[in-house]
This record gives structure tokens, sequence and C-alpha cells, in this order.
């Protein structure tokens, strides 16, 4: 018990850190990742803590100017919700976590480019419904098959189609002179997890695409991606693991990263675990060591320590953006959401915000934390979104 409390007690901390905007060590930000990919309980007590609902809360009790009744409320609320859910053994000391979070107000503060006051809520009541685990399988003879998901069953791969049978992938032969090849594209408002023949995982975030082969032979294990996907790598140092890339290859042995390529994006690798080396179109190498983040845009190259949890955090079924401007936050949102957005200004564009959602949540729920506090308004029409000013 006085183990299990001691390991209770450093989550707490952790989470609090992390909430707080404070830096973890690398070992720290790893255990806490692992954390959250055991349970989605985990998952969803983080999520309250930092959510929407409780900081539309939190504003509303600042700007009364009762930071006594906001604390109150907030932790009455995490108690009712503990209670509600069964979490006995996080409800002693969730409390804790909350405590720490409403001392340090920084992670959620706007950075606003010019000011603005927070206006009255005008999200609409059009609801534009999330994304879902939905792809496109392309087999090496052209045939096409809309999947759902994919299963292992012991040395076989099977997907389930959109009718809710079961597809199988032809095997490679093994003396065929060339492998086929597939592809996996997932489209607007769509994610999936794959798993490639020597068991790495892959999962593939919206409007992505990934070409491999039906199995790997020769001296490396290479694939093809365009968009975002997150890669958890089976070790093999007799076959180290490619990924090609529009601007360069990631070359790895064993490790977790994840890698974005959109056209309308900077291509960015960010290493959670382990080592990876890129190489640019043009020769120039760099290698990454865990918590580093790699940036490529006009052929220069940029590498910075950043919080691993904000590039993973898709993985885990979440949005969680930490000053982002408000261009980069509704472009990633679109393509979760399968729909398409227009600034009335420019200057809207820059304004840096802060939040977290959970993927398979309303979009109005962060849209309207954001009419309350930077004065923004968002019209939905349809599947499509005007940004304007209150």
């Amino acid at each position: 018990m006085k183990h299990e409390k001691g390991i209770q007690e450093q989550i707490v901390r952790w989470m609090a850190a992390k909430i707080l905007g404070e830096p973890l060590a690398a070992g720290e930000e790893r255990a806490l990742g692992m954390w959250l990919a055991e349970s989605e309980e985990h998952v969803r007590l983080f999520e309250r803590i930092r959510g929407g609902e409780a900081v539309r809360e939190m504003l509303r009790l600042k700007a009364e100017g009762y930071p006594e009744r906001m604390a109150a409320a907030f932790a009455a609320r995490l108690r009712r919700e503990q209670r509600r859910r069964r979490l006995a053994w996080f409800g002693r000391w969730a409390g804790g976590v909350a405590a720490a979070v409403l001392a340090g107000w920084g992670v959620w503060t706007l950075w606003l480019q010019d000011g603005a006051v927070p206006g009255e809520p005008a999200v609409t009541a059009q609801a534009i419904v999330p994304g879902s685990g939905k792809a496109v399988l392309t087999l090496a003879d052209g045939e096409r098959i809309d999947v759902l998901r994919m299963e292992v069953h012991g040395e076989e791969q099977v997907f389930i189609n959109t009718e809710g049978q079961k597809v199988s992938v032809p095997a490679a032969e093994e003396d065929a002179e060339a492998l086929p090849w597939h592809t996996l594209t997932v489209p607007a408002g769509g994610e999936f997890f794959y798993e490639l023949a020597d068991r790495t995982k892959v999962w593939l975030n919206s409007k992505s695409e990934l070409r491999f082969p039906a199995r790997f032979a020769g001296g490396e294990r290479e694939v093809y991606l365009q968009g975002e996907a997150f890669f958890d790598v089976t070790s093999d140092a007799a076959q180290p693991f490619v990924v090609h890339l529009s601007g360069g290859k990631i070359t790895v042995l064993g490790t977790r990263f994840n890698v974005t390529d959109y056209a309308d994006e900077p291509l960015s690798a960010v290493l959670t675990e382990g080592r990876i080396g890129f190489t640019s179109a043009e020769g120039e190498e760099v290698r990454l060591q865990p918590s580093d983040r790699l940036e490529v845009a006009g052929g220069q190259m940029k590498v910075e320590q950043v919080d691993t949890l904000l590039y993973m955090s898709w993985v885990n079924k979440m949005f969680v953006f930490d000053g982002q401007t408000l261009e980069e936050i509704m472009r990633t949102l679109a393509r979760w959401y399968d729909m398409d957005f227009t600034f009335a200004s420019e200057d809207l564009k820059g304004i840096r915000l802060s939040g977290r959602l959970n993927r398979y949540r309303d979009i109005r729920m962060l849209l309207h934390t954001y009419e309350q506090t930077a004065g923004i308004r968002f019209d939905i029409q349809g599947r499509h979104i005007v940004v304007s000013r209150e």
C-alpha cells in the first residue's frame, strides 16, 4: 500500500506540473505518458481536470473576484464526478492536483495580438460530428476496400470492412521477384491503427497516407508517409526502419516517434523514446534525442526540446493546444471534424490560444470557451465555420 501511495503521489506531482506548464525530466515525461496510455479512465480524469468545463467555471469565478469560491467549486465538481464514476483510489488525491492547478493560471493564459476583450458566447446550435476510425485500403492489384479497423490473429492480418466482413491481405510469396505494396489512405474525419508485418505499430491521423510492403525483405524496412503518423517501431538491428517523407527520410532501429508531413505545414518529427536520424533531400543529417522536435521549413532544419505529450495527444484521443495560433488550431480541427473555415480578418489568424478537448466530443465545447475568453465568434454554417470578432 505504501508503494502504491508513493506512485500516486508521483502522478499527482507530474500531472500538476504538466497542467502548470512546468518542465518534467525525460523519464517523468515517459512515465506519465505510459500512465495515460494504460487506461481511458486515466485520460478522462486528466481531461476533466484540464478540460473546458473546469476552465469555464474558473474564468467565471475569477472574473467575479472570488478565487476562494473558484477553488471550492472546482474541487467540489471533481469530487462529485469522481463519486459518480466510482473512481475510488483517484478520489483521495485528485483534489490535490486541482489545488495545484488552481494556484497557477499560466496554462490557460491566452496570448492575444491586440488585447481582445472577452465577449458573450455565440457558437450556433449546429453540430459538426467528430471523426471515426476509417480508411481506404488499396491493394497492390488496385482493388480498393473501405475499412473500419484491423485485427491481428496470430500471423494473419484481418481488416473489417464497412459491412462488418473480414478481409485478409494477400500474403507475399517468399520467392516473388517483387514485393506487393499496399496503401492505407485515411480521409478527413478519420484515423486508423495498423500493425505492419514486423509488428511495428502505426497510428495514422486524418488526411494521411501510408504505403507499405506486404512483408519486409532485404536490408531495410521501408514505408512511405504523407500526413501524420505515430510509430512504435519493433527493434531489429539487422533491418533499420525507414520512413520516407516529402523532404527526406527518418531512419531508426526501434523507437517511438510522431511525424507530421502535410503539404500546408512544415515537416516535423517529435521523438518520445529511443533515437532517430533524419536525412534531408539535400543530404543534410541530424540526430534526435528523446523530447527533441525537428522542424524542416524553407530548406532550414531546427531542433528544440518540447513537451512530447502535446504531439502524441491525438493518439490518446485528445486535442492539446498550448499557445498555438488560431489558424494552426483551426487547421488541426478541420482535418478531424472534416470541415473548412475562413477568417473574417487576417489579424485573427495570429491569436494564440490554449485548450484541451477529447477528440470525440462536440467541437462547440472548445469553440465556446474561446468565445468567452478571446472575444471571438464562430459562426457554424453546415460544415463551414466563419471566424470573426464578437
